[in-house]
């Protein structure tokens, strides 16, 4: 028994065609899904206790570096060069100290990471 390839062709043409816009727009997708990486500037903001001074600190801002989907990212950027970061060092006395930058407070949109933050943490000195 021989099949002709026009019947292996055309037999069920309307499910092949729909197989094929499906299958082309799975693939779209799962291409389009790359994450991109991008840095940024945030400021940081020290919450001191009453009665205590911040006298200095080693840096004003940090750069985060954060990867995700371009549209996520894009948010992220549109933020504004003030997206500020707040760190709370009311429990600090007096003194010299080393603290680490808290990433879990950074506004992010859904789909971001971050990646890195340099500086990790930064010197405080307080009077």
């Amino acid at each position: 028994m021989r099949i002709s390839w026009k019947a292996v062709f055309f037999e069920n043409f309307s499910y092949k065609v729909v197989a094929l816009f499906i299958s082309l727009i799975l693939w779209v997708t799962i291409l389009g899904r790359r994450d991109f990486q991008v840095t940024k500037n945030v400021e940081l903001d020290l919450a001191v206790a009453t009665g205590v001074v911040l006298e200095s600190q080693s840096v004003d801002h940090v750069k985060v570096r954060v990867a995700g989907p371009r549209t996520a990212l894009r948010k992220f950027l549109e933020t504004g060069a003030t997206q500020v970061l707040n760190v709370d060092v009311s429990g600090y006395k007096p003194g010299t100290y080393r603290v680490t930058i808290p990433t879990q407070k950074l506004d992010l949109p859904f789909g971001v990471k971050i990646l890195s933050v340099k500086p990790a943490e930064i010197e405080i000195h307080l009077r």
